[in-house]
């Protein structure tokens, strides 16, 4: 018999980590014979991401409801018609924070219910998300986590945990050209917001710029800081910066580069370091919860530097850009480790853990 697999999200149609990885997960069960659908909670009707035919999209169009106390009693009334029309056998909740959305319905129509950790542990931007996570941890057939290191953050602050597991993002990349090591560009990737602190990196650029007048930075992706971010660039009078907007192909871009850089303030995982670190590229990352340093080998393929540390950034990135021979050491062993997070190896560590909570 066909397992039935929804995963619900907030909205596909972001164009973040999490969306990516979602698109691959589901795209990868379907291929493996699973009927896999994506329910948003709003919007969610298309994704940037590339997607198979054979995955079904669905949204119960929340952003419809202004009074956010009524858009969740709404979505909750959704997403358990949803669940009786489709009669789905397993749903993941894409965030443990929508898991409290799942936890009534669990019991009462007999669903599997996965809660799928993106953020890190200590990482609770309200009251509501720490008793998801707790609520998730205690009564979900399964919570994943991302890294190891989260796995033991869960182990050793929650009692009690159900049933946890820890499993990678996974690496897709199917474009095998390398990064230019003799470029000189250095690459950022990710969501124009706080997290991932591209205000910080900006001003750990205008302490090297001078003193490179020939390197320049790329900064791709969208999001809600975009003009704060354009208007510190000129503030500091940098003149080689520059915000390039969402690309649908970031490894053709990583692959014009020679440097790829991390100022994330935390992390869930940090799947634009294995990204980088496939095209051949030295990384600079902050050593920020949760993730780098299971990716990064510092002084091996790249630099790990204390979160917040601008000025040790900078000299990092100035060292870097100033040494080709280094670089060439660093991109040589940047994919030495790569198995962990290969696409064949995730899809089989969920068929697994599907397979054996719907047996």
């Amino acid at each position: 018999m066909t397992i039935k697999v929804c995963f619900l999200i907030m909205n596909i149609s972001n164009g973040g980590g999490t969306e990516r990885v979602t698109t691959m997960i589901a795209d990868g069960l379907s291929k493996k014979g699973y009927d896999v659908s994506i329910c948003s909670c709003q919007y969610g009707e298309n994704t940037l991401f590339e997607l198979s035919p054979d995955v079904n999209l669905f949204s119960i169009h929340g952003e419809q409801i202004q009074n956010p106390l009524f858009r969740k009693i709404y979505c909750f009334n959704r997403i358990r018609e949803l669940l009786v029309k489709q009669k789905f056998d397993m749903m993941v909740a894409v965030d443990v924070a929508l898991y409290a959305y799942l936890y009534p319905l669990q019991k009462v129509y007999n669903v599997k219910v996965i809660a799928w950790e993106h953020f890190n542990f200590f990482l609770s931007p309200n009251v509501f998300v720490k008793f998801a996570r707790c609520l998730a941890a205690k009564h979900a057939d399964c919570t994943i986590v991302l890294s190891k290191s989260d796995y033991n953050n869960y182990r050793n602050n929650i009692k009690h945990i159900h049933n946890l597991q820890y499993i990678y993002n996974p690496l897709c990349d199917t474009d095998t050209a390398k990064a230019n090591i003799s470029a000189k560009s250095v690459i950022a990737a990710g969501r124009l917001t706080k997290q991932k602190g591209f205000d910080l990196l900006i001003d750990s650029w205008s302490q090297v710029e001078n003193s490179c007048p020939d390197w320049s930075l790329h900064i791709f992706g969208e999001g809600p800081l975009k003009e704060s971010l354009e208007q510190q660039i000129q503030k500091l009078c940098l003149k080689h910066v520059y915000l390039e907007g969402f690309s649908n192909d970031i490894e053709s871009e990583m692959a014009k580069s020679s440097i790829f850089v991390l100022s994330s303030r935390y992390e869930g995982f940090g799947l634009v370091l294995i990204e980088a670190q496939s095209k051949g590229l030295p990384c600079i990352s902050f050593d920020c919860k949760e993730g780098p340093a299971e990716i990064i080998d510092n002084n091996v393929n790249g630099f790990l530097i204390e979160p917040y540390d601008i000025k040790a950034f900078a000299n990092k990135m100035k060292f870097l850009m100033e040494n080709i021979e280094l670089r060439s050491e660093f991109a040589s062993h940047a994919t030495d480790k790569l198995y962990r997070f290969s696409l064949d190896k995730i899809i089989a560590d969920w068929d697994s853990v599907i397979k054996q909570l719907c047996k």
